[in-house]
């Protein structure tokens, strides 16, 4: 008699089936439905993340618009009926379509401009401005809110630039022309009451706040 070697027990199909039963049995996660499935790409989250935007981003926050192009500067002199020491007149309008507010330190509109070094002076003729005697001043910090001027749409703040502070002979004056040319320090897109301390602190450091250079129209001078 003949013994059948593909007996239920015995044949290599019967030990896979086995085989299976046992794995199946000591592995129940792989019974669940959808294990082996790829995972579903966040096609939103790769994208930004391929155009360097971050996840945790506001949108439009890595594009937020600055208010310093919006911000004209412009010089008037001062008519009087003696045409020496000439006064000068600083204009600053908001031409954005909302409010800022200026931090006045080194700004067009601060009262020291002249001895800050941002007011350029060039006689009739010279290839280059007057070197002008400058001041270093110590500034309280942080800036208080007479330090800050805000600005309504269409608004404008003003100072006056008088030259009778600085020894200079009149006929350099003469017919010279006068730029206001240096960089704001400090520019919010918002009412001086909204400004938060920390800003106020360190604007360089906070995305609130911007920086920017700044120059006037040229003016010249009729002495």
């Amino acid at each position: 008699m003949q013994v059948r070697k593909d007996s239920a027990h015995g044949s290599p199909r019967a030990f896979i089936f086995t085989f299976l039963a046992l794995f199946l049995a000591f592995h129940p996660a792989m019974c669940r439905p959808g294990y082996g499935a790829i995972p579903k790409r966040d096609t939103a989250s790769s994208s930004d993340q391929e155009r360097g935007i971050s996840p945790a981003a506001t949108p439009g926050q890595s594009e937020a618009e600055s208010p310093i192009p919006g911000l004209e500067v412009s010089l008037t002199q001062v008519k009087t009926s003696s045409s020496y020491p000439p006064v000068v007149t600083v204009t600053v309008t908001n031409r954005n379509s909302f409010a800022v507010t200026l931090l006045t330190y080194d700004s067009p509109v601060d009262r020291a401009a002249l001895r800050l070094g941002i007011v350029l002076v060039t006689p009739e003729g010279a290839a280059g401005p007057l070197e002008l005697p400058r001041i270093q001043f110590r500034r309280v910090w942080p800036p208080g809110p007479e330090q800050l001027v805000t600005l309504a749409p269409g608004g404008q703040t003003t100072s006056e630039i008088e030259f009778d502070d600085v020894v200079l002979d009149p006929a350099q004056l003469a017919g010279a022309k006068v730029v206001v040319k240096g960089r704001w320090k400090a520019v919010w897109k918002m009412v001086k009451e909204d400004i938060g301390q920390a800003s106020l602190d360190d604007p360089d450091g906070n995305p609130g706040a911007f920086q920017g250079e700044f120059q006037s129209d040229e003016l010249e001078l009729v002495v």
